[in-house]
C-alpha cells in the first residue's frame, strides 16, 4: 500500500509536559490504523499536531511525500487532510444541511432543517464524519467518533470505516472502543505517556501484556451483574418520581417517568441513544423544566437547582466543561460540600488518577481525564444524591472499572443514592442494585440487575461495547 501520511519522530511539548514523545508512524492508502491507549496518553494531542492545531517541537510530517509540519490547518486541510474532534465541533446554530453546505458538501436533496442540538448521538456522528468527507480527503483523523453510540450506531460506523478505506482513504481511528479497533483497523498503534509501547496485527495488540497493563486491565476488574456481595438494605428515598413528563420547544422527551432512589443504593437507568436518559436526569435536577408529574429530591418538590446541590445533590454530566484555565486542584478548592467546609477529603484516594494532574491546566486534559475531573467535582461535594451521564464515555476501559467501583463505594461507605445513567449496560449492571430500562421517553422494564440482565440480553443489548 502506498504511504499517505508519515510521522517521524513527532514530538509535543506542552507547558512542562512531553504530551507526545517520539512518535513515529506510517498511514497507508486504503488502510484504518488505530491508535489507542489509556486516557493522557497523548492520542488527541498527537492529531491537534498532525493537523496543525498545536505546533510540534519537533519531528516530521509528510503527506503525500510533502512536508507539511509548518503548515497551518487550513493548508494541511486543502492539501487533503481531514479530521474529526472528539467534541465534534458542530456549529450548533446551523442546520444540519448548512453544516454540510459550509463544510463543501452539497447537503441532502430535501434539506435537512434539524439543528444539530435535536439529534441523536449517532447522527450527531455521523454529521461530524460527512462534514469531514466533504472535501474528499486522501487523510483521515478520527477522534473518537464511537462515544456515545450504541450497537447498532457502532456497528454502522464499523462498515462505513471499512468502505472509506476501500475507496482509498488513509484513516487514523483514535477510539476506546476495543471492538471497534479490533473489527476495523489493519494494524495498531498503542501509546502511553506520550510513548509508543507496542504496535501491530489488533489480534496481536490486544493479548500484548504491557498494552493490558497500562490499558485493558484484568478481564475480571469489572464484576459481573448478580456476582457482587449483597449489599445492606437500601435507606430512605432520596429520589421520588412520579409521572414525570419533560422535553424541549413544546416537544415531549419523556413522558410518564416514574423511578425512585434509596439511600445507599445504586439504581441504573438504562435505553439506547435517544431513549431520554439525559433528559430524565436533568429534569430530576431541575435543570430541564418538568412539564407534569411529582418529583420530590431529598425532600424538596420545587426547589431550584442551587437549592438542591446545598442540600446534598451532585451530578456528573455528559456535556460538563472544566474552566480551561485553572488547574484540577484549583477546580477542587472551588467545591465546598453541604456544611462540609473544603470538599477535597478523600477525592484523590477514591480518583487516584487525578493525583499526578493537580497542578495541570483543566484545558489541557484528555476528553476521559476531563469526566474525571468532573466526577472528582461531584464527589468532592460529598453527596448524599449523585446522578452521572454516561461515566464510560471517553474513557479507557481499566479506567471505567476503576470508577464504577468508586462509585459503588460511595453507596457503600458513604449510605448515598446513585442514580447511574449508561447506555453500555453490562458496565452498569455490574455495580448497580436494580435499574429501569428506557425506550422511546418511556420506563419499559425496571427490576433487579439479574431482571434486567435478562432483558437486555434477550434483545440482543448486552454485549460489551
Amino acid at each position: 500500500m502506498t504511504a499517505a501520511l508519515e510521522i517521524a519522530g513527532l514530538h509535543v511539548r506542552i507547558g512542562q509536559h512531553d504530551v507526545v514523545d517520539g512518535l513515529d508512524l506510517v498511514l497507508a492508502a486504503g488502510a484504518v490504523t488505530g491508535l489507542i491507549g489509556p486516557n493522557g496518553a497523548g492520542k488527541t494531542t498527537a492529531l491537534d499536531a498532525i493537523s496543525g492545531f498545536v505546533p510540534a517541537a519537533g519531528g516530521r510530517i509528510a503527506l503525500a511525500g510533502v512536508a507539511i509540519e509548518r503548515h497551518g490547518p487550513h493548508r494541511r486541510a486543502r492539501l487533503g487532510l481531514a479530521r474529526t474532534f472528539q467534541a465534534q465541533e458542530l456549529f450548533e446554530d446551523l442546520t444540519v444541511d448548512e453544516n454540510l453546505r459550509v463544510a463543501g458538501a452539497p447537503g441532502h436533496a430535501a434539506g435537512d432543517t434539524r439543528l444539530p442540538a435535536e439529534l441523536s448521538a449517532s447522527e450527531r456522528s455521523t454529521l461530524a464524519l460527512d462534514r469531514a468527507l466533504a472535501g474528499h480527503p486522501s487523510v483521515l483523523l478520527l477522534d473518537e467518533p464511537a462515544a456515545g453510540l450504541d450497537g447498532a450506531g457502532r456497528a454502522t460506523l464499523a462498515k462505513r470505516l471499512r468502505a472509506i478505506a476501500a475507496d482509498g482513504t488513509a484513516v487514523l481511528l483514535v477510539d476506546h472502543d476495543m471492538g471497534l479497533v479490533l473489527d476495523v483497523c489493519d494494524r495498531v498503534t498503542v501509546l502511553e505517556a506520550g510513548r509508543v509501547i507496542a504496535e501491530g496485527p489488533p489480534a496481536d495488540v490486544r493479548v500484548d501484556p504491557r498494552v493490558v497493563a497500562a490499558y485493558l486491565g484484568a478481564p475480571a476488574s469489572a464484576p459481573a451483574a448478580g456476582n457482587r456481595a449483597a449489599a445492606p438494605a437500601p435507606g430512605p428515598p432520596l429520589l421520588d418520581a412520579r409521572g414525570l413528563t419533560a422535553g424541549y420547544g413544546g416537544v415531549a422527551v419523556v413522558r410518564g417517568v416514574d423511578l425512585t432512589v434509596a439511600a445507599g443504593e445504586v439504581v441504573a437507568l438504562l435505553g439506547l441513544n435517544g431513549a431520554g436518559k439525559t433528559t430524565t436526569m436533568l429534569a430530576l435536577a431541575g435543570v430541564v423544566p418538568r412539564w407534569a408529574g411529582t418529583v420530590t429530591v431529598l425532600g424538596e418538590t420545587r426547589a431550584r437547582p442551587h437549592r438542591l446541590a446545598r442540600l446534598g445533590l451532585a451530578c456528573a454530566r455528559q456535556a460538563q466543561a472544566p474552566f480551561a484555565g485553572l488547574s484540577v486542584a484549583e477546580h477542587l478548592r472551588l467545591v465546598r460540600g453541604p456544611g462540609a467546609g473544603a470538599g477535597t477529603g478523600g477525592v484523590l484516594d477514591r480518583l487516584p488518577a487525578l493525583r499526578p494532574l493537580l497542578h495541570r491546566p483543566a484545558g489541557l486534559l484528555s476528553g476521559g481525564e476531563q469526566r474525571m475531573l468532573a466526577l472528582a467535582l461531584a464527589l468532592a461535594a460529598r453527596p448524599k444524591l449523585l446522578l452521572v451521564d454516561e461515566l464510560s464515555l471517553g474513557l479507557a476501559p481499566q479506567v471505567v472499572h476503576d470508577l464504577l467501583r468508586t462509585v459503588r463505594r460511595l453507596a457503600d461507605e458513604d449510605g448515598a443514592g446513585v442514580l447511574l445513567v449508561e447506555q453500555h449496560p453490562h458496565l452498569a449492571l455490574g455495580v448497580a442494585d436494580r435499574g429501569y430500562v428506557m425506550a422511546r421517553g418511556q420506563v419499559i422494564v425496571e427490576g433487579g440487575t439479574g431482571q434486567l440482565q435478562d432483558h437486555m440480553a434477550g434483545a440482543g443489548l448486552l454485549a460489551p461495547p
